[in-house]
């Protein structure tokens, strides 16, 4: 972008403050995609606005500034807030963190004073006094799942199926009828579609489908699963043929029901992907599809796509075939049941399985860790991702977070859809046909650099071995459950790209893939079904439509951006049942690592719940700083370094629901003195432990009489610190009963001074 040419961007307000971003119209979401505005060139624009804006230099890091030069109007998204009653009349305070102002409504019979709505506001920008109108009522704030709703408002995510949808849906039978078998579209059979003005058209007819329901297959899904959308079988191939084995791995045929243009195919396209919350889903196709008909259930006939793959011994896919199916899965399996029966061989359980069923499974083991051993010597990172589980009691409310165990099951599954996935786009890649293929760019350079002299700080490369994915993946296995993992994970994924949906192919690398797609996941993600409908048409021999590259690009666009909503909008839904979560537990004491850091903020996941809390770095005692990798914060005269993976106790001082944050304060740490000589650190001050909207801004310094700075009065807690936080002994106070500053190297044990210093 040039300096002072004006386009169009959305204004994206800052949580922390004032000032905020611009998101240039079409351009996708990314990290320093947004241009940073400060607030003196914000010129009254507020979250969610249509502004027209220009370059105006660009920062410290090279980021690219803006200002903003007009606003053409509000959003267009209703947002949701507090309805409150107030003497001069009614308001919202909206639930946005990054909308700071108060909202006036006129009076409304849709929700009640301190009841949670959903407000549109008026759309003229040069109204003095940010007014809006209640448009729907959400609920109130002790009701179950309200959480749930909020979120979906948030982020404007589409909850309800229109009319037209479930209408189309309605003439669809329970059962698979005998003429879809033989080839059949449902479309085609369905006179009712066409008198309903449904987009559907009769489909020529195609041969029969494979008919696969006396083969054994399974599906193996978490015991929380509501939908099952992939089976599995596998025959070893006899050696007498060369060996081998022959992976099917079988897909609902969700395409087979979501005609092409159609009101269910539209609101799939808008929607792109299903959002899961801990305790709730919002799907992207009704739950008579996604849950009935097109769930691969135990014993009951479902319409599949086939990817069939004969793998060699030396673990190379030597023929693809694909196909429309038909199967019966013998056995819903969870991934704990094929652990229990195949990893810890539990009797108990073989018997309840039968022989056939764990003599698959045993052999679908095998060929997983030969597989996951292949992958990782042709370069793709091993990189594991720690995520909450959320317990729930009876009534819906979170008891407990725990980390989602990970085992050789959950692997077996990931590594034969990876294969699927992969042999699906190879297949287009050389009929050359166009597709939706799920890229991962090249890392950028100089952040993989940077992370690389990160790692050598700790010894984990040599101080000239570049960051090659080999290495990477041995660097990664060496720390693998010790207190630095945390750490390497989080810089390493902060240096690599995001992952997203194009039509044009360049490869996936962080599988160290050349055609890659997604294939797998038609119930839950758009692209996969696109894809789908493609592989029908070709499969088919049907013709394919004029200017299908420049439809997917658009499709792919699309995709791309409802992904990355819907992951914002978990994360954000965790935080909050982390919230509910923790809100009875304040003022009690846990134990964690620390996570990361931000300018003013050190980010601790406990160790039970594993949730993540947050301490300010003013809490800690002392002016701490740090480093510009955002791995590390020093404080009392470099005395005390503070790094990622550091074991730590605290304690929960406080829960925010309307901001979705849990506050604490720092206990004791084992830290670093400056000479790189762990001890445990207790800090000497353990106030503001409140996380506020400011503390990313710098703390303004006082001067005591005596000359050294300290916390001005208004930032420390009342009340006393705990036990281990007070500065106690003769050794730590002077006869003034003052507190010292702690050395520059401190005893052991402690970072409290040690009585007078040299030379005073």
């Amino acid at each position: 972008m040039r300096s002072y040419e004006s386009f169009e961007a959305t204004f994206l307000g800052h949580p922390e403050g004032a000032g905020g971003f611009l998101r240039l119209v079409g351009a996708s979401k990314g990290p320093r995609m947004d241009l940073l505005v400060d607030w003196r060139d914000a010129h009254g624009a507020i979250h969610g606005d249509r502004v027209v804006a220009e370059v105006n230099g660009e920062g410290w890091d090279g980021r690219l500034k803006a200002r903003v030069l007009e606003i053409k109007g509000r959003g267009e998204v209703p947002m949701p807030g507090t309805l409150q009653k107030q003497p001069w009349g009614w308001r919202v305070v909206p639930l946005e963190p990054r909308l700071s102002q108060i909202i006036t409504v006129p009076p409304t019979d849709l929700a009640e004073d301190g009841e949670l709505v959903s407000v549109q506001l008026d759309a003229d920008p040069d109204a003095k006094q940010l007014r809006g109108t209640v448009v729907a009522r959400l609920g109130k704030k002790t009701d179950l799942k309200i959480e749930n709703r909020l979120t979906a408002a948030l982020f404007n995510l589409r909850t309800d199926f229109p009319d037209a949808v479930m209408r189309e849906l309605a003439p669809f039978p329970t059962a698979i009828l005998p003429e879809w078998i033989q080839g059949r579209e449902a479309a085609a059979g369905a006179e009712a579609h066409r008198t309903e003005g449904s987009a559907q058209r009769a489909q020529p007819m195609a041969g029969p489908r494979e008919d696969l329901r006396e083969t054994l297959t399974c599906t193996v899904d978490p015991p929380t699963a509501k939908d099952f959308d992939d089976a599995i079988s596998l025959e070893v191939l006899p050696k007498s043929e060369g060996g081998g084995w022959l992976l099917g791995v079988h897909i609902a045929d969700v395409s087979h029901y979501v005609a092409e243009g159609g009101p269910l195919d539209e609101e799939a396209r808008l929607r792109g992907t299903s959002v899961y919350f801990p305790d709730e889903a919002i799907p992207m196709i009704p739950e008579r599809l996604s849950g009935d008909l097109c769930s691969l259930r135990e014993g009951v006939d479902r319409l599949t796509m086939t990817a069939w793959m004969t793998i060699s011994p030396d673990l190379e896919v030597v023929e693809t075939r694909l196909s429309e199916s038909v199967i019966r899965s013998a056995k819903r399996l969870t991934y704990d049941e094929v652990k229990e029966a195949c990893i810890d061989l539990s009797s108990r359980k073989r018997a309840e399985l039968g022989e056939d069923l764990c003599t698959l499974l045993d052999e679908t083991l095998v060929l997983s860790r030969q597989l996951t051993q292949k992958r990782l010597g042709r370069g793709a990172l091993n990189l594991d991702t720690e995520e909450a589980e959320f317990i729930f009691d009876a009534e819906g409310r979170p008891v407990d977070a725990r980390r989602y165990p990970r085992h050789d099951a959950h692997r077996m599954i990931e590594e034969f859809m990876l294969l699927a996935n992969e042999s699906v786009a190879r297949f287009f890649t050389r009929k050359k046909i166009p597709s939706i293929y799920r890229i991962h760019d090249e890392p950028d350079a100089l952040k993989l650099e940077i992370f690389a002299e990160v790692a050598r700080t700790f010894g984990l490369l040599k101080p000239k071995e570049v960051p090659t994915p080999e290495h990477l993946n041995a660097m990664l296995d060496k720390i693998r459950g010790g207190p630095l993992e945390a750490m390497i994970n989080t810089l390493l994924l902060r240096s690599l790209k995001r992952a997203e949906y194009s039509v044009e192919n360049i490869g996936h690398s962080g599988l160290a893939l050349q055609d890659y797609l997604h294939f797998t996941s038609p119930i839950r993600r758009y692209p996969d079904l696109v894809v789908h409908r493609l592989l029908r048409k070709v499969l088919r021999g049907q013709p394919l439509p004029e200017g299908l590259h420049s439809h997917l690009a658009v499709l792919a666009k699309g995709a791309s951006d409802a992904e990355q909503k819907a992951t914002e909008a978990e994360r954000e839904n965790d935080k909050w049942k982390a919230c509910l979560l923790m809100k009875a537990r304040v003022g009690q004491r846990f134990k964690g690592r620390i996570q990361g850091f931000s300018a003013k903020v050190v980010f601790i996941t406990l160790e039970s719940p594993f949730v993540e809390v947050g301490v300010p770095l003013a809490a800690l005692g002392g002016q701490f700083w740090v480093d510009e990798h955002r791995t590390q914060a020093t404080g009392l005269r470099g005395a005390v370094v503070l790094t990622i993976g550091d074991a730590v106790e605290v304690e929960v001082t406080a829960v925010d629901e309307d901001l979705r944050r849990i506050s604490a304060w720092l206990l004791e740490a084992k830290a670093q003195d400056a000479h790189g000589k762990g001890f445990v650190f207790v800090p000497m001050l353990a106030a503001p432990a409140t996380l506020k909207e400011g503390d990313l801004e710098k703390p303004r310094r006082g001067r005591s009489p005596s000359g050294r700075q300290e916390t001005p009065r208004k930032d420390r807690m009342k009340g006393r610190p705990p036990k281990k936080a007070q500065v106690t002994g003769g050794k730590a106070r002077g006869m003034s009963g003052k507190t010292r500053e702690a050395s520059p190297k401190p005893p052991k044990g402690s970072v409290r001074g040690t009585g007078k210093r040299k030379g005073r």
